[in-house]
């Protein structure tokens, strides 16, 4: 490529926009293609509208709008290295203990593996004449803006049934423990539907395993919308999902409601794990987690 002259730069200053505060700057990849600053070609961002382009990809954008000034920007990864010194101070890495992003006990999306070389460098186009060009760091990236946002997933809502729930008269006596799907052979995972008592098994995980549906199939039959996970059950609270609601929520009369079966709310004690606990464990043990930030996987386009 040939340099750049301060003649050529000054000829093409007029075209040339500062970020302002309100602009997103498209630095990660390209508004067409699947190209990054890490691929062969690295990023090309034009200088005016801030649209981030493949090396297939502005010349087009050139030829179309007679935009000229680009900032090139390549990106090599490397793997940081882990501090395996003692007594650094630093301390252990905590395992996630919520469902949650960005809040304490939860996923921290802001902990960097990796360390990038960036290689930054003004082009003006036709004849790519570059200089080169530090500081990119600082401008405002559409990406990371909405990527590191605090998200709990064990926030719930008061379902709209819970005060308003109908429960059904002469109802069985649900004993204590000893619970199994009145469907089926399961005695795990296992809900009792708060309208008339059926104890029926949960879903069924992508995995295979979990439950057969069978809770959920009961409501689609019935329309009894609450249900509440056995063996979550303890003075505090319990695993409540509203199958007309599509979620988990919180059930204020759950005390009332159970005690509609014979279920003394105060003397339960909890012996299955919740919902969030088999979220949590699930993501660590399959590495879904790992999986959704695609953490150091380089990916190739399919198209």
């Amino acid at each position: 490529m040939a340099e750049l002259s301060e003649e050529a730069l000054l000829s093409v200053l007029p075209t040339i926009r500062v970020p302002k505060a309100g602009d997103r700057v498209h630095k990660d990849e390209c508004a067409f293609s699947f190209d990054t600053p890490e691929s062969e070609g690295g990023l090309y961002i034009c200088m005016n509208t801030f649209l981030g382009f493949g090396k297939q990809y502005v010349e087009r954008h050139f030829n179309k709008t007679g935009q000229r000034v680009y900032l090139h920007l390549r990106r090599t990864r490397r793997p940081k290295e882990e501090d395996t010194s003692a007594g650094t101070g630093d301390p252990p890495r905590k395992k996630p203990t919520r469902l949650a992003i960005g809040v304490e006990g939860g996923f921290d999306l802001t902990e960097d593996k990796f360390e990038f070389d960036e290689d930054v460098k003004i082009v003006i186009l036709p004849d790519y004449l570059e200089i080169a060009r530090d500081g990119l760091g600082g401008l405002p990236d559409i990406v990371r803006d909405r990527e590191v946002q605090a998200w709990d997933g064990e926030v719930r809502q008061v379902s709209k049934h819970a005060f308003n729930l109908k429960q059904l008269d002469n109802p069985a006596r649900i004993p204590p423990c000893g619970w199994k799907c009145s469907k089926c052979d399961m005695r795990e995972n296992l809900w009792l539907n708060l309208t008339d008592g059926s104890i029926l098994c949960g879903r069924r995980y992508f995995d295979g395993s979990g439950g057969n549906n069978h809770a959920v199939e009961h409501y689609r039959e019935t329309g009894y919308p609450l249900a509440v996970k056995l063996g979550t059950i303890t003075p505090d609270g319990a695993d409540v999902y509203s199958y007309d609601e599509d979620d988990m929520v919180l059930d204020p009369s759950l005390a009332e409601h159970l005690s509609h079966f014979g279920i003394d709310m105060l003397k339960m004690q909890k012996t299955d794990k919740t919902m969030t606990e088999l979220e949590i464990d699930m993501n660590q043990r399959i590495g879904e987690w790992e999986l959704i930030q695609e953490s150091g996987v380089p990916l190739k386009p399919l198209f």
